[in-house]
């Protein structure tokens, strides 16, 4: 009878090898994390980074050569809707103001594609983190599962034979690595 709890406990402990989650792969699962978080700030930063630079091409045009044909045409309909020429003191203020809502009339739709640039990242990011929030949560039921599953051995193994656990063959596998590991430096010997 005893050899049949013995070998029911060593099967068990034998099958539960295929729930068992080596330490490693939580360390590289959070590591993981740590990736995509940083992938995520690198990619958010290149799109601004290639955004700036077009908006400085952008800028460039519009001052140096859509400025001056606006200014022209500005005081052509300036002087028709205040019946005097643009004085620079007195007018200035207006000119800048129009000026600016102009460019930024311009630069809406670029600074537009840079949001969506960014929320496309952000949601996509975010649906990669889910993703590894779940194999997280998978991760952490297999450790569950495998403790469980260890501790229910254990208990079962020790009604059979106090003293007789899975801690005691896996210190007699080491013990067997570490025997083997002496023998091998004799022989270098």
């Amino acid at each position: 009878m005893r050899f049949r709890w013995v070998t029911l406990a060593l099967a068990l402990s034998l099958s539960s090898g295929c729930a068992s989650v080596p330490p490693q792969i939580a360390q590289t699962h959070k590591k993981e994390l740590e990736i995509i978080n940083s992938l995520q700030q690198s990619h958010t930063a290149m799109v601004d980074a290639y955004v700036d630079q077009k908006i400085s091409v952008f800028e460039s045009f519009f001052f140096k050569n859509y400025g001056p044909a606006y200014l022209k045409h500005w005081r052509v309909a300036f002087k028709a809707a205040y019946g005097r020429d643009y004085d620079e003191n007195r007018d200035f203020q207006l000119l800048y103001s129009d000026l600016v809502a102009e460019y930024q009339t311009e630069i809406a739709p670029i600074e537009n594609i840079r949001k969506d640039l960014r929320d496309a990242i952000s949601r996509e990011y975010r649906h990669a983190i889910a993703a590894h929030e779940a194999v997280g949560g998978w991760i952490n039921s297999l450790e569950k599962l495998d403790a469980a599953h260890r501790e229910a051995i254990g208990r079962l193994l020790d009604a059979v034979n106090p003293g007789l656990s899975l801690d005691s063959v896996e210190k007699a596998v080491d013990k067997a690595i570490e025997k083997a590991k002496e023998k091998i430096s004799g022989l270098s010997n």
